[in-house]
């Protein structure tokens, strides 16, 4: 199970943090106050989508993964800072939020 887990964070954690192309358009569309409801639902759920992929990563960080004690260090760092750049795209998120 831990294996599985691992496995989908580092998965997930080679995807580009970034508000991708198609959601700017999808707040440059959002006129209607019915399209920007729905814009500021889909945001709010990334946000938390991030929020929780932070904790995933910051458990991560602070459990053992079986291995010898300098790649365990090594991991925890890196587990550290994708859930600072997770907490930071929620943040992104959250103000496009916001802003609708």
């Amino acid at each position: 199970m831990k294996k599985k887990t691992l496995f989908l964070l580092i998965l997930l954690s080679t995807q580009v943090f970034a508000i991708s192309d198609l959601e700017k358009l999808l707040l440059k569309e959002a006129v209607t106050p019915e399209a920007k409801k729905t814009a500021k639902e889909y945001f709010l759920k990334r946000a938390l989508d991030y929020k929780d992929l932070a904790i995933k990563y910051e458990n991560l960080a602070k459990g053992p993964q079986g291995g010898k004690a300098l790649s365990e260090m090594q991991n925890a760092n890196k587990f550290k800072n994708l859930a600072e750049e997770a907490r930071e795209e929620a943040i992104r998120y959250q103000k496009e939020a916001d802003k609708l």
